[in-house]
């Protein structure tokens, strides 16, 4: 069974997944449909901001487990694959945090506070770390040539990988996702090579 607080933050990660603007939810509305009454919800946040963010480190904290758990493909390609699959899964969960976190600029979770935005900055540097260890794969099985890459490189897969995953997401392309997987792989793979 639920926890009281659990129904609080269930309700609000409703709205946070269907994209509704968080401002025009109100206390009442979530203590509804959380089935208690709004000064419930006081018991548990000082205020509909703090509700609201801490709903968001929930959120970051939950994607961040499934984001870094244990890629269990160790060459390169299947590596770079299965990261690939757990960005893709977060997207479908919650497009709104998925972008958050691929996009610095993004604003819709940033104005949420200085913890969050800290946190999904944390986030995207551990995101970075793990895609530069799978690109170390391909270097070591010589998939890759040794080389420093041009400053930019990383940025160019980066916007490949979101683009692509977002309009997959968005229904704007027609592929299958083993296409779409392999679709990015090659891609990245070309971009990496010739950096």
């Amino acid at each position: 069974m639920m926890s009281t607080k659990d129904r609080i933050l269930s309700a609000v990660i409703s709205h946070i997944k269907e994209g509704d603007n968080l401002e025009q939810i109100t206390i009442s509305k979530i203590a509804a449909e959380a089935e208690i009454g709004k000064s419930t919800v006081y018991e548990h946040f000082n205020s509909k901001e703090d509700m609201v963010s801490e709903t968001y480190l929930y959120l970051l904290n939950h994607y961040e487990t499934i984001l870094l758990s244990d890629i269990q493909n160790m060459n390169f390609k299947r590596a770079f694959i299965e990261q690939i699959e757990k960005i893709l899964f977060v997207m479908k969960d919650a497009k709104i945090i998925m972008n958050a976190i691929m996009n610095i600029d993004q604003e819709s979770l940033f104005h949420q506070g200085k913890q969050i935005e800290i946190h999904a900055a944390e986030l995207r540097d551990k995101m970075k770390e793990r895609f530069t260890s799978i690109f170390k794969l391909g270097i070591i099985e010589g998939i890759i040539e040794f080389k420093l890459p041009k400053p930019y490189t990383e940025h160019v897969v980066q916007a490949l990988i979101s683009g692509l995953l977002f309009q997959y997401i968005n229904e704007a392309i027609d592929i299958k996702e083993e296409e779409l997987f392999e679709l990015i792989y090659e891609q990245a793979l070309e971009i990496v090579k010739k950096s």
